[in-house]
């Protein structure tokens, strides 16, 4: 009897085991189902969702390709705006990867050139920009898009690929040549939205010098990947290999003044040149030399000092009948104003707001200060040097003489005054004496260690501040000159304030700048950068 009672139990222990067998082999299909499907599914969704983000964003950059050419053509901003990422479905038992981010970025800048096709002198160099969009797929083709010299095509050549066009180029139209350039700046990554700002020059059209040009455009894309079925006359056009090893070929356009226009466009910013080229002329008398431009290649202004003091002294200068290239050595002749103002004793106090060298030639007869950039200064680019400290006599005086020469030894004269008592002397082409701005060491903006200006207020000068000084910019103020703090210090720049010149600050530097803010020269920090800027500015943390 108890033989039978041991079996019983034992019967009864294999029932209880056969359902939690059972529920290990159904909770063994369901992972299994569970992962057949974040294999094979998910991924094929995702897939559904970064196509269907594919076909939007190539709708976005075809939009932003007719906005740049449109900006240019019709002298009106456009705003485009372009869906950078996607993200993908929510799931509660599968896992997605990480939301596809994109990035759009423009490239580095290279240089068109107009030149005249007798002797390829160069009339004008513009600087100008391709643009870039990554898009990061987890499941989809990361090949990038590019916008370069009017083309839009998808760029699969770094795996192995080709080019698939997407906009075909607009250079080029029944004879006529039309040119935007794409300036300034710009860089984007996430998975929202962005709107990009396309802004043309502004009331800077100019006549094209007449007679046979060239016009060298830089491209990504070679003769044989594109530009040779575009449909442009081979007697019209030819294209250079990679010189520099940078994948940039260049593009030349055979064309004559009457058929060409050149725009600038802008994002996020005004275009750093004008919309059309500098008026020139062809020479052909004298030498018989045939090709001689013949317009003035500097102007600029020397600014007004006032008597008995040590200020800053702003003196100014452009290119305007040709890019002066890098190396290239502009002599600010000072020797006939070296007697009521104090040249000699400024020291190492000189700075400019564009990055090259500073010499200064003091021989007793002589006093000048040499400027070569070590990158082209383009027409409609002002250069601003800035002699701090410097001494001056008591008596007032007009008709200072001042010397301004390139190289070849072309420039201008001009001349400026001492006044007594901090108002403007009038002389010249000083920036205070006839211009209506006011000093940036006037009352209304300094007082004691602290700088402010309100919004879309002007002035013109340096201004330096001792330690813990304190600068304050509003909404969109423009200031002329550079500012400086003799130790740490901070500083408030908000949204649209420009600052035309360097922001110098010996030590450590703290604060913010706000949207679309700029800084034409370098913000050189001595020791901390605690600066926090918005996205979409225009400032470089750089030496001077």
């Amino acid at each position: 009897m108890s033989g039978r009672l041991i079996n019983t139990l034992a019967m009864d222990d294999n029932r209880a085991v056969a359902p939690v067998i059972g529920v290990v082999i159904l909770f063994g299909f369901l992972i299994l189902a569970l992962s057949l499907y974040q294999v094979e599914i998910v991924p094929q969704q995702n897939a559904e969702t970064e196509f269907q983000h594919s076909g939007e964003v190539r709708n976005d950059l075809v939009e932003l390709r007719a906005g740049i050419l449109q900006a240019g053509s019709i002298d009106q901003t456009q705003y485009q705006t372009l869906q950078l990422g996607t993200t993908y479905s929510t799931r509660v038992f599968s896992i997605n990867p990480p939301a596809p981010a994109g990035a759009i970025r423009t490239s580095e800048s290279y240089p068109i050139t107009i030149a005249y096709e007798s002797n390829e002198t160069v009339i004008e160099t513009i600087p100008t920009r391709f643009i870039e969009y990554q898009p990061g797929y987890n499941e989809l083709d990361r090949s990038p898009t590019w916008y370069d010299a009017s083309v839009l095509y998808l760029d699969a050549r770094d795996e192995g690929g080709g080019i698939a066009v997407i906009e075909d180029q607009a250079l080029v139209d029944g004879g006529e040549v039309q040119i935007t350039a794409l300036q300034r700046e710009f860089r984007r990554s996430g998975t929202g939205r962005v709107t990009l700002e396309l802004r043309p020059a502004k009331n800077v059209t100019r006549d094209i010098p007449e007679g046979d040009l060239t016009v060298t455009v830089p491209t990504r894309l070679s003769n044989e990947e594109y530009w040779d079925r575009t449909g442009i006359p081979n007697n019209k056009y030819s294209i250079t290999g990679d010189a520099n090893d940078d994948g940039v070929y260049n593009l030349t356009l055979n064309t004559t003044a009457n058929k060409l226009t050149v725009d600038a466009v802008g994002v996020q910013g005004e275009p750093e040149v004008p919309t059309q080229t500098d008026n020139a002329s062809i020479d052909n008398g004298g030498d018989g030399s045939n090709g001689t431009i013949s317009t003035p290649s500097l102007t600029g202004t020397v600014e007004d000092l006032p008597t008995s003091s040590t200020p800053t002294q702003n003196i100014t200068f452009s290119p305007t009948g040709s890019t002066i290239p890098a190396g290239e050595t502009v002599v600010i002749d000072l020797s006939n104003a070296n007697g009521p103002v104090d040249y000699e004793n400024i020291g190492n106090g000189i700075t400019t707001n564009f990055s090259g060298s500073l010499n200064t030639v003091n021989d007793g007869s002589t006093f000048a200060i040499e400027f070569t950039p070590s990158t082209n200064i383009a027409t409609s680019r002002t250069i601003g040097v800035q002699i701090r400290s410097v001494p001056t006599q008591d008596a007032a005086i007009t008709g200072i003489p001042v010397d301004v020469s390139r190289s070849d030894g072309d420039g201008f004269n001009t001349t400026f005054s001492l006044f007594d008592g901090g108002n403007g002397g009038g002389g010249g082409d000083g920036a205070d004496g006839g211009s209506g701005i006011p000093s940036c060491s006037d009352p209304e903006f300094l007082s004691g260690n602290n700088f402010n200006i309100g919004n879309n207020d002007q002035c013109e000068g340096g201004v330096t501040l001792g330690p813990n000084g304190n600068i304050q910019i509003g909404n969109n103020a423009e200031i002329t000159g550079d500012l400086r703090i003799e130790g740490s210090g901070t500083i408030t720049m908000a949204n649209g304030a420009l600052v035309n010149g360097n922001i110098i600050v010996d030590r450590s530097l703290s604060g913010t700048i706000g949207n679309n803010a700029e800084v034409t020269g370098c913000i050189d920090i001595g020791t901390n950068n605690n600066v926090n800027t918005s996205p979409n500015t225009d400032v470089e943390f750089c030496s001077v």
